[in-house]
């Protein structure tokens, strides 16, 4: 179980969580430095907060005072710990808690106050009023760094957030530190080069060399004398200074202890050394794939990485979020009520009947016979759209004292029923549209934050074979510009996109309609959207197009990846592709409805195929060539024995021509891909 993840995670591990936080704080207790000063208890306390993790540090402080400290010094601290947590619950709800400064100030001003009442007889000038000083402002210190550990969530942790770990188990160290293991030798001091030699080789030598300027002042403050902040920080940065390995890199720490031994007693420096090496024996065990993925995390919170990361998650977020949106809407959406025809009947009996001096004797006595009356005229009433005293049978009429009223109260009734069932029907309809707008929205930030993730993880992909591709347009005859539009662009990717599409009718306003659809779609792709995505939201806003202009367009895409020779086909509602391989011709169909006719959450007609060199590819409009007759069209392909596309694309259009007479627009988009070289067509 990891540490930092166990620290961290309330959630997952309730009692581990709050058992950490009182067994840090009881160790932290046992953290004395300069004879007797405990001030890293002090900021544990005071970043754990309010609430139980408070409680779970301040209970962890008074059990390690008691048991490490005498009882004078345990109570001075236990009376702080309790002082710091009481401010903590009292202010836990305001906005000044809140803010970053709030706990230092509290812990500094709690230390001041109660060790104040410790302070020796010479005062502030003097060596106890000097530790008195470092005491208040090493809590306050500590505070802000254990409070960045702790509430750290995100993983991997940020440099700022390693940094306070560090801080964290350093401290904690100082307490180990006093356990021997044979002789003088420290287990605390051991930890403390291990986690130096961590930071340097992670680091490199300035962030070992600080490092062990920190762990150095750590573990002199222990015994007062400064020898190991100047041991380990030499040693880091003796150590840094090598590339070949970890091996090396830890032989060359051992090797930058022993000019220490020159300032220091001769059992304290050879104890250094043997700490030393055997720091380096325990960091060789460390398995490197700790070492990358520490490198990976690290990688990944520098600026260049941070940014690209930061935005998919955000746009992960978003497309999360509309989603959210889409799925409330669907589940909470009403369903469609249309109302029974018997509420048109009761509501003109209400207006008209209520006031009539009858209405006991047809509601009441004769209530069979009048539902009967009713129900048989409603026949008349749907199919006709209002009602006539002709319709209601003799002994109705003939008893009826009101009846002109009350037929003119039903056709009024009718013609509101059928008022609002055309408006539930369009609200519904808006409903759906604005479901469907809301799920393309989400899958369009999707795709876009997906395309982030294969940019940043993907290889720079191999050049690919330039393909020849050709297109041909004619207008009907008596038109001065053809209602088909075509586009053909290659993206970043190396992605090839043939897209044609066909407006309603002819002349100025299908060309209008069509070139609307291309730009549309090809901005979506050059976007990097993915082409079922891009489709689906296409259409889901031409419905809505549709529905205000009346008119509707065909969608015919390819997309030919050269790096995989597949290219996919989609249609709405286009007229047949084909493919040319040698003196074989494949036809490509589609039944979905065009763009604008079908509903949004149809998916397009899509085919996927795999290309071979030299394969041809058509993409035709329905001016073309009926899709009922295009035998003539496949077998002038499967005869044509090569060439330049342009020659085929001349060749086809003049064939066109010849066999409808311009009756409508016909456009034509030709694609082939470069044969193999005749010497490697002859090794295959």
């Amino acid at each position: 179980m990891k540490f930092d993840r166990t620290l961290l995670s309330a959630g997952a591990h309730p009692f581990l969580f709050y058992a950490l936080r009182f067994f840090c704080a009881a160790i932290l207790a046992g953290s004395q430095i300069f004879g007797g000063y405990a001030p890293f208890a002090l900021g544990f306390v005071a970043a754990a907060g309010s609430g139980m993790e408070g409680l779970c540090a301040l209970l962890g402080l008074l059990t390690g005072a008691l048991l490490l400290m005498p009882f004078t010094a345990a109570m001075k601290y236990i009376a702080i710990a309790i002082l710091i947590f009481s401010v903590s619950m009292a202010f836990f709800d305001t906005k000044l808690y809140q803010k970053n400064v709030f706990l230092p100030m509290v812990t500094a001003a709690c230390t001041a106050a109660v060790g104040f009442v410790y302070l020796s007889g010479p005062g502030l000038f003097s060596l106890s009023g000097a530790y008195y000083l470092l005491e208040i402002l090493l809590a306050a210190l500590c505070t802000c760094a254990y409070r960045v550990a702790l509430r750290a969530e995100d993983f991997p942790l940020s440099r700022r957030q390693m940094l306070s770990f560090f801080v964290l188990l350093i401290t904690m160290l100082i307490a180990v530190a006093s356990i021997p293991l044979v002789g003088s030798l420290s287990l605390g001091r051991i930890f403390a080069v291990v986690l130096v030699l961590t930071a340097g080789r992670l680091g490199g030598a300035g962030a070992g060399c600080m490092a062990g300027l920190c762990a150095g002042l750590a573990m002199d403050a222990i015994g007062g004398v400064l020898y190991f902040s100047v041991s380990y920080s030499l040693a880091a940065v003796i150590a840094g200074l090598a590339r070949r390995g970890r091996a090396m890199y830890t032989l060359l720490y051992v090797a930058g202890t022993l000019p220490a031994l020159l300032w220091a007693s001769g059992d304290a420096a050879v104890y250094a050394v043997l700490e030393s090496a055997v720091a380096g024996i325990l960091f060789l065990l460390i398995p490197e794939n700790a070492f990358r993925r520490a490198r990976v995390k690290k990688e990944a919170l520098s600026p260049g990485a941070a940014a690209p990361r930061a935005l998919e998650a955000q746009l992960r977020s978003a497309a999360a979020a509309f989603r959210a949106l889409y799925d409330n809407l669907t589940h909470a959406a009403p369903p469609l009520n249309d109302e029974n025809i018997a509420t048109v009947f009761d509501r003109a009996a209400d207006q008209v009947c209520r006031v009539c001096p009858l209405c006991g004797t047809c509601w009441d006595n004769d209530y069979v016979t009048t539902y009967n009356t009713l129900n048989d005229v409603t026949q008349f009433l749907t199919e006709r759209g209002r009602l006539l005293s002709s319709d209601f049978p003799s002994h109705f009429t003939s008893r009826c004292v009101r009846l002109p009223d009350f037929i003119a109260a039903v056709n009024a009734e009718f013609t509101a029923l059928l008022m609002r069932r055309q408006y539930t029907r369009q609200l519904d309809s808006t409903r759906q549209r604005a479901k469907e707008q809301y799920a393309r929205i989400s899958e369009l930030l999707s795709e876009s934050a997906d395309r982030l993730r294969r940019e940043e993880d993907a290889a720079p992909a191999a050049g690919a074979a330039d393909c020849e591709i050709c297109t041909a347009m004619r207008p009907k005859a008596g038109e001065s510009v053809s209602g088909d539009t075509v586009s053909t662009f290659r993206r970043e990717d190396g992605t090839v996109f043939l897209l044609l599409s066909d407006g309603m009718g002819c002349g100025e306003e299908a060309r209008r309609e069509s070139a609307m659809t291309v730009r549309l779609l090809e901005q979506f792709l050059r976007s990097g959207i993915e082409a079922p995505t891009a489709l689906k939201t296409l259409n889901t806003a031409l419905t809505l197009h549709t529905d205000e202009a009346g008119s509707f367009t065909t969608i015919d895409l390819m997309v030919f990846a050269p790096a995989g020779a597949t290219a996919a086909f989609y249609k709405y509602g286009a007229a047949p592709s084909y493919i040319k391989h040698g003196g074989s011709v494949r036809r490509i169909t589609g039944s979905v409805l065009p763009a604008g006719l079908s509903g949004g959450e149809r998916i397009p007609d899509t085919t996927t195929v795999c290309l071979l060199p030299g394969d041809y590819v058509i993409l035709a409009s329905d001016g073309f060539a009926d899709s009922a007759d295009d035998a003539w069209l496949q077998a002038m392909l499967a005869q044509w024995e090569g060439g330049s596309v342009q020659s085929l694309t001349a060749a086809l259009m003049d064939a066109a021509a010849r066999r409808s007479g311009r009756a409508d627009d016909a456009s034509l988009i030709a694609l082939r891909l470069p044969p193999l070289p005749a010497a490697s067509a002859k090794e295959v």
